[in-house]
């Protein structure tokens, strides 16, 4: 059987409390033998995680991309951590068209 590959989006702010949960289901997800994570994107006020990181998502090895339009409303586009990318949503619409299951969390 094919495993099903998975990307997350996310949408909420570092310190909400799905963050936690949506960190632990991407750890459950790479963990696992019957799904592969690829990307994890962070859109809208999910562009805090890309930031200050207050979950270490670099921890993950998957994909990590950033929305540039999210970070110039906020003013944070040159404030990026190591290890995420910053994308447009073209990447948006590629994480819809190579995976299984998009899943979004915020």
């Amino acid at each position: 059987m094919k495993r099903q590959t998975i990307a997350l989006v996310m949408q909420c702010t570092p310190n909400h409390g799905s963050s936690l949960s949506a960190f632990r289901l991407a750890q459950t997800i790479v963990s696992s033998n019957e799904a592969t994570l690829n990307n994890i994107f962070f859109y809208g006020d999910g562009a805090y995680h890309a930031l200050n990181p207050v979950l270490d998502w670099n921890s993950l090895p998957v994909d990590l991309g950033v929305c540039v339009a999210s970070l110039q409303r906020r003013g944070e586009e040159d404030a990026v951590e190591d290890g995420f990318a910053i994308v447009g949503l073209g990447y948006l619409a590629k994480l819809y068209q190579q995976n299984d299951k998009v899943i979004v969390l915020g």
